[in-house]
Parts: structure tokens; C-alpha cells; sequence
């Protein structure tokens, strides 16, 4: 069965319109039981741990590679999916190699499955799609991560008062909606390339449309590839963070073996947090390969695409990096 045969039965698992697969859930549930199947015939033997994630292992398994199987609701056909997949698939093509491959849990909650991982191995190598346009803008394949962007989120809170639509004049208004929309716009000036921020959830109180708005919380993300750069941001924006992540960088023999495979292949920083964050920054020699998405790179939506020519050359690339890794004394 080819990797785009099992992306497509990952795929059809949840129903509905894209891929729905939220953490923890029965359809999450239900692709691991098919992985593990996958993981079997591989040669690897299936375990879970107890946070769940599933982990194929053949032998004294010291380098890992994987990915995570939930989705977002209506999510794509490769996000998570292609990395555990393909892992599977370059264990099939190593059948003496001792490696292990992981299906993580909840990483688009996250992500939970990694940070609650049991045990840590010598080397981790993730292969995901880029979720981006720069790939496909380049004409390149496919790309080798320098580093996960760091990010930082939180709420801000504006208050107004409660008046009645129609009847309170406009100068006399307090509206909260309003100071809202203009921090919105605010956001948006404040984040300059290679940082980007975002405004993607607004609450606003009583929510009633012929009534002046009184209280509006707004979410914040803001995202840099350097802790320099994400302090900078913060301190543009002017709110509190509730929750921070610190840039990491790839690091060790999985990034340096990557690098030697794709000498001329572009170098990315990835604005999207993935389960290579997690070992990255506990350590863990980490490698990370993305794969060009196509569509003007869109993701987390049915729309998401790459080709079957590009992931067999990423395929092949993993395997070829899982060999050297695996052979190293």
C-alpha cells in the first residue's frame, strides 16, 4: 500500500467535510489502531505509553522519527498524518535498522502527547509539510528547518458600557467593539517580517446586535523565529502573555545529516510549533523536513495539498537520513 493509499484511509476516518480528528478522541483513537496495524507489517512492534502516543519499535531504538494523527475540525489530508506515515514506510524500506516511530497524541492541542513522552531517545527527525507558500514559490521540493519560531499568546480585555442601539447618541457611546476593531489594526502594524501576530478570537459582551458592545476580549498570537524578535513584538503590541514558547533551533547529527542530503535545498524557520519543538527543547538532537505544500500552501483546511512525487522524494530522503543515523557508533 503506497503513502498516499494510507493517507486517504487516515483520511476517511471521522467523517465529515476534511479531516476530523481532534485529540483524544474515538476517530484519534481509531487511526492509531490503524497505524499500529501499519507499524506491524513494518516490522515494528507497537506500544503505547501512558500518555497514549503509540511508538513502533524494532530493536535498541535510539532514533525516532514520526508525528502526530489528530487533526483540527475540517483539517487537511497530510498535516501530522504524512510524517507518521512516512515513517512507517522508511522502517518498511530499513527492515534491520533499531528505530522507533511515533504517532503522538493531541500535538494541534499542545501539543499534550509529546511533552508527556516517557522516555527520550538520542535523535528525533520529523517530516511534515511546510503548511506555507515559500516552497511552491520557489519551485523547491522540499526544504530543511533551521528552527521553530517562538510564540506567544494571551487576552486582552476592553470595556465599555452597555446603552441601547438606537436611542444613545453616538458621541455619548462608550464601545468597547470599537477600541477593540482599532487593536486589531494595531496588531497587524506591529508585526513585521520575519514576525507575524494575529487577532483569530474576539468575545464580545452581551453580544446582542441593538446593543452598544460593554466588554470585548480579544486573543492575541504572536509569533517570531528569535526570542529577541518575539520580545520586541510583545512589547509593540503592549499585552501580557499568558503562555510563551521560546524559539528552538535544530540541532545535532539529524540537522547536520539533513543538511548534507539537501545541500542546496532552501533553509526555513518554521512559524508552526510542532512535536520537534518538544524534543528540540528538552535537548534531543533534532532534525526537522518540510515538504512544499501546494495551493498557495494552504493548511488545516481540505484545500491542504502536496504531491505524490514530492513525498516520495521526501520519503526517500528520511529514509536515507534514518539509515546514516542509525548506523552512527
Amino acid at each position: 500500500m503506497s503513502v498516499f493509499d494510507r493517507l486517504a484511509k487516515l483520511y476517511a476516518i471521522g467523517g465529515g467535510l476534511g479531516a476530523n480528528r481532534r485529540g483524544y478522541s474515538a476517530a484519534e483513537d481509531d487511526a492509531h489502531r490503524l497505524a499500529a496495524e501499519w507499524m506491524r507489517s513494518a516490522g515494528l512492534e507497537p506500544e503505547v505509553d501512558g500518555a497514549g502516543n503509540l511508538i513502533g519499535v524494532r530493536g535498541e531504538a535510539r532514533v525516532w522519527t514520526g508525528s502526530h494523527l489528530d487533526s483540527v475540525p475540517n483539517g487537511g489530508k497530510f498535516d501530522g498524518a504524512l510524517g507518521v506515515v512516512a515513517g512507517i514506510e522508511a522502517a518498511a524500506r530499513l527492515p534491520e535498522a533499531p528505530l522507533a516511530v511515533v504517532a503522538f497524541r493531541a500535538e494541534e492541542t499542545g501539543p499534550m502527547g509529546s511533552k508527556r513522552l516517557e522516555q527520550l531517545p538520542d535523535a528525533f527527525v520529523e517530516l511534515h509539510i511546510e503548511q506555507g507558500p515559500v516552497l511552491e514559490r520557489a519551485g523547491e521540493p522540499l526544504g530543511v528547518v533551521t528552527a521553530i519560531a517562538g510564540q506567544a499568546r494571551g487576552a486582552v480585555v476592553f470595556s465599555g458600557r452597555a446603552d441601547h442601539a438606537g436611542t444613545t447618541p453616538m458621541a455619548a457611546r462608550s464601545d468597547a467593539l470599537v477600541e477593540a476593531a482599532r487593536f486589531v489594526l494595531h496588531v497587524r502594524e506591529c508585526a513585521r517580517e520575519p514576525a507575524v501576530a494575529t487577532v483569530g478570537a474576539i468575545e464580545v459582551e452581551p453580544n446582542a446586535a441593538n446593543v452598544v458592545p460593554a466588554r470585548v476580549t480579544v486573543a492575541v498570537d504572536a509569533r517570531a523565529p528569535d526570542a529577541a524578535g518575539l520580545d520586541e513584538l510583545v512589547t509593540a503590541i503592549g499585552f501580557e502573555p499568558s503562555s510563551r514558547l521560546d524559539p528552538v533551533a535544530m540541532s545535532g547529527l539529524p540537522f547536520e545529516v539533513l543538511s548534507e542530503l539537501l545541500p542546496d535545498a532552501p533553509r526555513l524557520v518554521s512559524g508552526a510549533g510542532h512535536d520537534a519543538m518538544v524534543f528540540a527543547a528538552a535537548g534531543v538532537p533534532t532534525g526537522m523536513l518540510f515538504v512544499r505544500s501546494l495551493n498557495g500552501g494552504v493548511s488545516h483546511c481540505p484545500e491542504e495539498l502536496s504531491s505524490e512525487d514530492d513525498i516520495e522524494l521526501a520519503v526517500a530522503v528520511l529514509t536515507n537520513a534514518l539509515a546514516r543515523l542509525t548506523t552512527v557508533d
